[in-house]
C-alpha cells in the first residue's frame, strides 16, 4: 500500500469522525465551527486567522483558530513529553546494561561523558527552539541552517526515524505486556492481540490533543523514574559509604583498562539520550515557546543524565568491582539488583515499569512524529493533507497516515518474530537516523549563527559546544555503521541510507514541480510574542 492510498485513506476517515461530530453536535443544539476544520493552508483567513506573511526572519505565523492548539502546555508537561520519548527506564533496562558490558566498573565515567555531549547538542536545539518554534523541529532548523536540502532531508529522516520507533515501541511493549499478564494474573493474550489494542488507545490519546497526552506522558514518566531511583536510593544506603569508590571515575577501571573500553561504552551511552529533540515539537502548542521549550529541552537531557547517573553508581556500588561481570550475564540485571536488595516478591515491578515506559515512549513518538507530518504538510513539501486537522486542533491525516503504517508494518512482524527481534530490526536503522539528525542540526548551529542569526552569534555556545557534540557524536554513528558480527541486525541501518537517496529524489522533484514551495521550506514559525 503507498502513501497515497493510505493519505486517501486517512481523508476518509477524517470525513467520517467530523461528519459524526458535526451529527453530535447538531443533535445536542450545538453546532460546529467552520474554522476548525482543515489546517492553515487549507481555511480561508479570518479576523483572528492571518495567513502566512513575509518577514526578515521568513514566514511567520500568528496564533489563529486553525492552527495546532495553542498554549494548552507548560514547562512541566513539554519536560514530561521529552522524557517520555527518551524512555530512561527503558534505557536503564536495556541500553545501560551494554555500557555496563563495554565499560565495566567505569560505566559512570562513561555517562557523564555521555551527558556532556548530550547537553552540548541541547545547546544547539534550543537556541534554534529560542529563534524558531515550530513544529517541525529539526526540519524547520536546519531548513534555515543547511538551505532547503538539507531541512528537507531533516524532515524525511525524522519521519523515518519516529515512524519505526513507534512500532518498535509497540511491539515490545505488548511483549513484556503479554509475560506479565501471564506471570501476575495468569492470563493468556497474545502479544499481537495487545499490539492492536495499544496502537488504538495510543492513537486515540494522540487525537484527543497534547493536553491529554501529555498528562499521560506526565504520569507515566514520573512513576517509572520514581521506581528505578527508589530501587537505586536503597541500594547506596544499604551499602553504604564505605563501598563507594572514585574508582568508576577512571578508565583504568575498564574490563581491559583500556580507553576502546570507554569508547565502545560511549556509543551507548550517547543513544541513551535520545529523543530529548521531541520536547522542541511542541513549540506550537507550549506556552511562551521561546522561553519554555529551550529551557525544557535541556531540562529533558538534565534530569535523563542525574537519573542514569544514580543508576549506574548504584549498580556498581551494590555489586562491586569484582561483581560487574556477574551483573551483566543477568537477563535483567535490575530485576536481579531488585530481588537482591529488595525482594523477589516485587520483581512483577520491574516488568510493570517497563510496560509503563514503553506506553509512554510510544505515545511521544507517535506524537512527535504527526507534528513534524503536519508541518511538512502545512508547507507543501508533502502533501498539504497532511496539514488538515480535526476540530481539536490535532492532525487528524497524520495520525490515520501513522496509525495505518504502523499497522502494516509492526503487526506481521510482531506476529512471525515477537516483540523483542521486531524491536531490534525496527530500532537499528531509527537509531543512525537520530543520529545523523544530532549532526547535522550541530552543524546547521554553526552555520545559521554565523550567517543568518550573526547579530547573535557567541562563541561557545554556536561554536565550541556544536563542534564538541558533533566530534563525540561520531562514535554512536561509527558504532551504528560498523557491522560488527554481519548479521541482519548489524546491516539494518544501512536502509537508513536508501531512505535518505529516496529524499534526495523527493527534493529534486519537489523542486522541479513546486519551486515555490521548496523556496518556503522552514520558513513556518510562531511569530515573537514572548
Amino acid at each position: 500500500m503507498s502513501l497515497w492510498h493510505l493519505t486517501q485513506a486517512g481523508v476518509i476517515l477524517e470525513r467520517f469522525v467530523e461528519d459524526a461530530y458535526a451529527r453530535l453536535r447538531s443533535a445536542s443544539g450545538g453546532a460546529v465551527c467552520d474554522t476548525c476544520r482543515g489546517g492553515l493552508l487549507d481555511a480561508p483567513a479570518t479576523s483572528s486567522e492571518t495567513a502566512l506573511t513575509s518577514s526578515p526572519n521568513g514566514l511567520d505565523r500568528n496564533r489563529q483558530g486553525g492552527g495546532l492548539a495553542h498554549e494548552v502546555v507548560g514547562s512541566g508537561r513539554v519536560v514530561a513529553f521529552g522524557l517520555s520519548n527518551v524512555a530512561p527506564a527503558g534505557a536503564v533496562v536495556a541500553g545501560l546494561v551494554l555500557v555496563v558490558f563495554y565499560a565495566g566498573f567505569a560505566s559512570p565515567l562513561v555517562i557523564i561523558i555521555a551527558f556532556a555531549a548530550s547537553l552540548c547538542c541541547a545547546n544547539s536545539i534550543s537556541e534554534f527552539a529560542r529563534k524558531l518554534p515550530s513544529a517541525g523541529s529539526l526540519y524547520t532548523y536546519n531548513s534555515r541552517g543547511l538551505g532547503r536540502m538539507g531541512g528537507f532531508l531533516t524532515g524525511w529522516v525524522m519521519i523515518f526515524a519516529y515512524a519505526l520507533y513507534v512500532p518498535a515501541g509497540i511491539s515490545l511493549t505488548s511483549s513484556y505486556a503479554s509475560s506479565l499478564l501471564a506471570d501476575t494474573l495468569h492470563v493468556s493474550v497474545d502479544s499481537w492481540a495487545l499490539f492492536v489494542i495499544i496502537l488504538a488507545v495510543v492513537s486515540f490519546v494522540a487525537y484527543l490533543g497534547i493536553a491529554t497526552s501529555s498528562v499521560v506522558d506526565l504520569a507515566l514518566v514520573t512513576g517509572e523514574m520514581a521506581v528505578f531511583a527508589a530501587l537505586a536510593i536503597t541500594i547506596l544506603v544499604k551499602v553504604g559509604p564505605a563501598h563507594y569508590s572514585l574508582g568508576v571515575l577512571s578508565p583504568a577501571s575498564s574490563p581491559h583498562q583500556q580507553i576502546s573500553d570507554i569508547t565502545s561504552g560511549m556509543i551507548y551511552g550517547i543513544t541513551a539520550f535520545a529523543g530529548f529533540e521531541a520536547a522542541s515539537t511542541l513549540s506550537e502548542e507550549a506556552r511562551r515557546p521561546r522561553r519554555t521549550v529551550p529551557v525544557s529541552v535541556l531540562g529533558v537531557v538534565v534530569v535523563a543524565g542525574i537519573f542514569y547517573l544514580l543508576v549506574v553508581f548504584a549498580e556498581m556500588s551494590g555489586v562491586g568491582r569484582e561483581g560487574v561481570s556477574a551483573l551483566v550475564r543477568q537477563a535483567n540485571p535490575l530485576a536481579y539488583l531488585a530481588g537482591r536488595y529488595w525482594s523477589t516478591s516485587v520483581l512483577w515491578l520491574i516488568d510493570l515499569v517497563v510496560v509503563l515506559t514503553g506506553l509512554g515512549f510510544v505515545t511521544a513518538t507517535f506524537n512527535a512524529v504527526i507534528r513534524v507530518l503536519f508541518a511538512m504538510g502545512r508547507e507543501r513539501a508533502l502533501p498539504g493533507s497532511l496539514a488538515r486537522l480535526s476540530h481539536r486542533h490535532t492532525p487528524m491525516m497524520p495520525i490515520a497516515l501513522v496509525g495505518g503504517f504502523t499497522l502494516l508494518l509492526g503487526l506481521p512482524l510482531t506476529y512471525n518474530y515477537g516483540g523483542g527481534l521486531t524491536f531490534r530490526y525496527l530500532a537499528a536503522p531509527a537509531a543512525l537516523s537520530i543520529v545523523l539528525m544530532y549532526l547535522a542540526v550541530n552543524v546547521a548551529t554553526i552555520w545559521a549563527f554565523r550567517t543568518e542569526f550573526r547579530d547573535e552569534f557567541q562563541f561557545w555556545k554556536h561554536l565550541v559546544l556544536p563542534a564538541i557534540a558533533a566530534l563525540l557524536l561520531l562514535f554512536p554513528l561509527w558504532g551504528a555503521v560498523d557491522p560488527r558480527s554481519g548479521s541482519l541486525v548489524d546491516l539494518l541501518p544501512f536502509v537508513t541510507f536508501g531512505w535518505l537517496l529516496l529524499g534526495v529524489i523527493a527534493a529534486a522533484l519537489l523542486r522541479a514541480r513546486r519551486p515555490t514551495s521548496f523556496d518556503t521550506l522552514g520558513r513556518v514559525f510562531m511569530p515573537n510574542v514572548d
